[in-house]
């Protein structure tokens, strides 16, 4: 069972010292534009909520795309404190120690998917000392950090090392905040996906004309672009409101506007020349304080 191998692999995928793909980096001149999905790439990690307090739980999913299509990745989860001057999680787990068997736990492995949901409950105690009211409010990050694991991880036989490339291992962060706020962050909601300003229809496949440019858009339900309170430099709290961005990306064609910034929520996209072409779009809306959430739509070049 892949839990009872999870075991063989933590050590090193929860430390930061373990080199994954230090030795396969392209020179700059050799990269892929940022919007190109060609590849399994890690696009977002979002919390529910963003934002917790004391005694409260979060879980998490991740937006994955498989573009090889070489079977289901398994998705490893670990929470760990956040450590100035460090990334990524640093685990002594070779007694098992901050781990649990369901997944729900604090520090250490909260989840392997897709036999155990991720999920993190914050201690009780983790902001005790705290006294300074903003403080409170400001409160603490925890990491929370995935690994993608391939096919090769589930068919390994009990007791057996899976044999991964872990140069192949794509590895996300995500920064859980944990605080006593009175305004504690929501994530953003995408209301619709548009192109050339005309709602499309969930589950859709949108038929494109080959060489052909369109206006792809993002519509956020207005109540949740949020106020909230903000300790400046000066240590005073201010009544600030978000300003979500837009990442885009695609498994073809060109991307023109690969961040668009709200309420200016539309990239411009143009579709590969030929016909029979299918891919997907990818929207990414971050509004700044942790909050997160995506839409993937499918297309096609057709007549």
């Amino acid at each position: 069972m892949a839990v009872n191998r999870l075991f063989l692999t933590l050590p090193c995928l929860a430390m930061t010292g373990c080199v994954i793909g230090g030795d396969k980096w392209p020179r700059p001149r050799d990269l892929a534009p940022s919007w190109l999905v060609d590849r399994t790439r890690i696009l977002a990690v979002a919390a529910n909520p963003p934002e917790i307090a004391p005694g409260e739980t979060a879980t998490f999913e991740a937006l994955i795309p498989d573009p090889g299509g070489e079977g289901d990745l398994s998705r490893l989860w670990f929470a760990c404190p956040e450590v100035d001057g460090g990334f990524g999680c640093n685990l002594d787990l070779s007694t098992g120690s901050g781990t649990t068997a369901t997944g729900t736990g604090t520090d250490g492995f909260i989840g392997l998917e897709p036999f155990i949901p991720p999920v993190y409950t914050a201690p009780d105690d983790l902001l005790d000392g705290i006294t300074d009211p903003s403080d409170l409010a400001e409160g603490v990050n925890v990491l929370i950090q995935i690994a993608a694991l391939p096919p090769e991880f589930l068919e390994a036989e009990p007791g057996e090392t899976p044999d991964i490339d872990f140069n192949a291992i794509e590895v996300g962060y995500k920064r859980l905040v944990v605080s006593q706020a009175s305004t504690p962050n929501r994530n953003p909601e995408i209301f619709e996906f548009v192109i050339d300003r005309i709602p499309l229809l969930p589950e859709s496949v949108v038929q494109v004309v080959p060489g052909q440019s369109y206006e792809l858009g993002v519509v956020l339900e207005e109540e949740l672009v949020e106020e909230y309170e903000y300790l400046n430099s000066d240590g005073v709290i201010e009544i600030r409101r978000e300003e979500p961005y837009a990442t885009w990306f695609a498994t073809d064609g060109e991307v023109f506007e690969p961040i668009t910034l709200y309420p200016y929520n539309e990239s411009t996209w143009t579709a590969p020349d030929e016909f029979g072409v299918s891919g997907f779009w990818y929207s990414v809306v971050r509004d700044r304080r942790g909050g997160m959430a995506w839409h993937v739509q499918a297309w096609e070049t057709a007549q």
